[in-house]
C-alpha cells in the first residue's frame, strides 16, 4: 500500500497564521529562511494525524504567537489530504477530528487509520522520520532488521565449521547463555587452580617438617594391636558379667511381681465377700421408693414457686419504676419554659427578642428530649413486665403437671421382687472382680514359668573375675600419641596425592574449556559474517557492524549502522540522511508499505537519491521574498 500527502492547509498553528501547500507524489523540498515555518509544516502533518509534533511530543504550544503573545482566542486547524481522504483536526477548547466531513473521536480516528491505511503512531514514526531508526539501541535495531531479512539459524552456522563441543549447549540455552557459562566456569576454574596450587605447596611443606623412624613405627603398631586385643577380651568379660547381673536382677523383680499378683487376688476375693453382703441387705422397699419420688417432685414444685415469687417481686419493682418514669414524662411535657432574667449579665440591658426566643426554643428542645427518654425507658419496663408474665404462666403450668405426677406416683404399683439399683451394682462389681481374678491366675502361671527359666540360667552361670585395665589404657594412649605423627604424615600424603589429582583434572578441564571458547568465537564470527552478507543484499548504501572488539581483544556481538566501516554517529549530515533514507526506503519495500518520508534539515545535501515513496524535506535558504516555497525534484 502506498500513502502520500496531496495538500495541506494550516491555520493559526504555531508560527503560521495561514498557509496552503500542494505536494507531488515524489520529492518535495520546503525552502525558506530559518524561522519561516519549515519544521512547523512537519509538526502540522504529525499533529493532524496523531496529535503530536514531529519530535513525538504531545505537549507543545499550538496556538500562534503574534507580537510575543500567544493568541488563545484563535481556532487552530490543519487540513491534510491523504491519498483521496481529507482529514481535518481543529483545536479550540477541545480537539475535533473530521474525515471527509464526518466527525471522529480520537480513539475512533486512530482505529480508522489502522484499519484503512494500516498505519499506527509508532509505525509512522519509524517509517517516516529518518532520525528514529538510527536512534534505536543496537538490540532493538537488530531485532527490527532481523525481523525483515530473517535470523541466521544455528543449523546454517553448523554447516560452516566444527562446533561439536558447544552445539548441544547452544541448542539448550542459546549462544549468549553459553558464552556467559563458559566465562563464569573459566573464572571459577582459574580461581580453583590457583587455590589448589597454594594448598599443594603448603601440604608439601607440612610433610617435610615431620620425620619418624620406620622401625619404631612398626614396633609401636604391633604393641598397639596386642593391647587392643587384651582390652577387647576384657570388654567381652565385662559385657557377659553385666548380662549375668541383669538376669539376677530380673529374677528378683519377677518374684516380687508374683507376690503382688497373689496379694491382688486375695484383695479381690475379700472385696467380693463385702459386695455379696451389701447385695443381701439391699432388698427393695416400695414405700420408701414412692416416698423418695414424691419428695423429689415436691422439692421441684417448691423451687418453681420460689422462681414465681422472685419474678412477681421483680414485676412489682418494674411497675413502681414505670410509674415514676410516667410522672417524670408528664412533668417534662407540661413544663412551662421561661427565662427568669432576660437582661444581659454584663451590661444590664434587656436581651433582644430573637435571642430570648432562641434560648426558650433550646430549653424546650432539651425538655422534649428528656421526656422522650423517659417514655422510651417506660416502654422498655413494660416489655420486661410482659416477658415476666409469659414466664410465670409457663411456671404455673409446670406446677400443675408436677402435681398430677405426684398423684400418679401415689397410685403406682411397684414389683417388690425386682432387684434394687444397689443390688444390680454389687452384682456387676462381683462379676468384674471374678474376671480380674481369672486373668491374674493366668498371669501368675506365666510368672512362675519365667521364674523357673531364670533360676535355671543363673544356676549355670560361670564365675567371672574383672581385672583392672587402667594400665593398659594408659599405655595405649601413649602409643597412640607416638603414632599420631606417622598417621599425620600418611594422611598428609594421601591429601597431597588427592590435591595433585584434582589439580591435574582441573587443568584438563580448563584445556577443554579453552577449546569450547575457541569454537564459540568461531561460531559468533561465522554467524556475524553470514548475517552481514545477508543484510548486504537488502540495502544499497547502508551497511552494519555486527561485531566489535573489547579492551581485552575479544569480539562481542553488536549491531551498528555504518558506511564503509564508519559508524553512523561519525558521519556528516549529508551521509546520515543518505544512509537513513536507504534504511527506510528498503524497510518500507520489505514491509510492502509505502509511507511519506519526512526530513527536518537537509543541510548542504542538494540532491536527494531516488526512493519509491513520497519525500518531504526541509532546507534552509535565503530568499528575498521571505516566503516558504515547495520545490519539486
Amino acid at each position: 500500500m502506498k500513502i502520500f500527502f496531496k495538500e495541506i492547509r494550516i491555520k493559526n498553528f504555531k508560527g503560521i497564521t495561514e498557509l496552503y501547500l500542494n505536494f507531488s507524489e515524489n520529492k518535495n523540498i520546503l525552502e525558506g529562511e530559518n524561522g519561516i515555518g519549515k519544521t512547523t509544516v512537519l509538526d502540522a502533518i504529525t499533529w493532524c494525524l496523531f496529535g503530536k509534533n514531529f519530535a513525538d511530543k504531545q505537549q507543545f504550544p499550538i496556538k500562534p504567537i503574534i507580537d510575543g503573545e500567544e493568541k488563545e482566542d484563535l481556532i487552530t486547524s490543519v487540513s491534510l489530504t491523504l491519498n483521496d481522504t481529507l482529514i481535518e483536526r481543529t483545536w479550540d477548547t477541545a480537539t475535533t477530528i473530521k474525515v471527509d466531513g464526518v466527525k471522529f473521536g480520537v480513539n475512533e480516528f486512530r482505529d480508522y487509520l489502522k484499519e484503512k491505511y494500516l498505519i499506527t503512531d509508532e509505525e509512522f514514526k519509524s517509517l517516516s522520520n529518518i532520525d528514529y531508526i538510527p536512534s534505536l539501541h543496537w538490540t532493538a535495531l537488530r531485532s527490527l532488521i532481523m525481523g525483515l531479512v530473517g535470523e541466521i539459524k544455528n543449523e546454517e552456522v553448523y554447516e560452516k565449521g566444527n562446533f561439536d563441543l558447544i552445539k548441544d549447549k547452544i541448542e539448550s540455552v542459546g549462544v549468549e547463555k553459553t558464552a556467559e557459562d563458559i566465562k563464569e566456569t573459566k573464572t571459577n576454574l582459574n580461581n580453583e587452580i590457583k587455590k589448589l596450587a597454594g594448598n599443594i605447596d603448603q601440604k608439601t611443606n607440612d610433610i617435610q617438617t615431620l620425620v619418624v623412624e620406620e622401625k619404631e613405627v612398626k614396633e609401636l603398631e604391633a604393641r598397639k594391636e596386642s593391647i587392643k586385643k587384651e582390652i577387647d577380651k576384657f570388654n567381652e568379660l565385662k559385657s557377659e558379667k553385666a548380662s549375668q547381673d541383669e538376669e539376677v536382677r530380673k529374677l528378683e523383680s519377677t518374684k516380687q511381681e508374683k507376690i503382688a499378683n497373689e496379694n491382688e487376688q486375695h484383695r479381690l476375693a475379700e472385696l467380693n465377700v463385702e459386695y455379696q453382703k451389701t447385695y443381701d441387705s439391699s432388698n427393695i422397699d416400695v414405700a420408701i421408693l414412692k416416698e423418695n419420688k414424691i419428695k423429689q417432685i415436691t422439692n421441684t414444685i417448691e423451687n418453681v414457686k420460689s422462681d414465681i415469687e422472685r419474678l412477681n417481686l421483680e414485676k412489682s419493682t418494674l411497675i413502681s419504676e414505670r410509674e415514676d418514669l410516667r410522672n417524670k414524662y408528664e412533668k417534662e411535657v407540661n413544663r412551662e419554659v421561661k427565662i427568669e432574667n432576660s437582661t444581659c449579665s454584663s451590661c444590664g440591658q434587656a436581651l433582644p427578642e430573637d435571642k430570648v426566643q432562641e434560648v426558650l426554643s433550646k430549653l424546650k428542645e432539651e425538655s422534649n428530649q428528656l421526656a422522650n427518654g423517659y417514655a422510651q425507658q417506660a416502654k422498655e419496663k413494660l416489655t420486661k413486665m410482659n416477658e415476666i408474665d409469659v414466664v410465670v404462666t409457663s411456671y404455673q403450668e409446670k406446677i400443675s403437671e408436677l402435681e398430677k405426677e405426684i398423684e400418679e406416683v401415689k397410685t403406682q404399683e411397684i414389683d417388690s421382687t425386682q432387684e434394687s439399683p444397689i443390688q444390680i451394682q454389687m452384682k456387676d462389681n462381683i462379676a468384674k472382680n471374678c474376671d480380674k481374678i481369672t486373668d491374674l491366675k493366668l498371669q501368675r502361671e506365666e510368672i512362675s514359668k519365667n521364674i523357673s527359666e531364670l533360676e535355671e540360667k543363673i544356676k549355670n552361670h560361670k564365675k567371672i573375675e574383672i581385672e583392672d585395665t587402667s594400665s593398659l589404657q594408659n599405655e595405649l594412649e601413649e602409643i597412640t600419641k607416638k603414632l599420631a605423627v606417622s598417621d599425620t604424615i600418611k594422611f598428609f600424603k594421601d591429601q597431597l596425592k588427592e590435591l595433585e589429582n584434582t589439580h591435574q583434572d582441573l587443568l584438563e578441564e580448563k584445556e577443554k574449556l579453552n577449546d569450547k571458547e575457541q569454537q564459540l568465537v568461531l561460531f559468533n564470527n561465522t554467524r556475524a559474517e553470514m548475517l552481514r552478507e545477508r543484510i548486504k543484499h537488502n540495502f544499497k548504501i547502508a551497511d552494519f557492524i555486527t561485531q566489535e572488539e573489547t579492551k581485552d581483544g575479544k569480539l562481542v556481538e553488536t549491531f551498528k549502522i555504518c558506511i564503509n566501516g564508519i559508524e553512523y554517529s561519525a558521519l556528516n549530515t549529508g551521509h546520515k540522511i543518505l544512509v537513513a533514507l536507504d534504511l527506510i526506503d528498503n524497510i518500507q519495500r520489505m514491509k510492502d508499505k509505502r509511507l511519506p518520508i519526512l526530513i527536518d534539515g537537509l543541510g548542504e545535501l542538494t540532491r536527494l537519491p531516488e526512493v519509491e515513496t513520497q519525500l518531504i524535506g526541509c532546507r534552509a535558504k535565503y530568499q528575498a521574498n521571505k516566503k516558504l516555497e515547495v520545490v519539486n525534484q
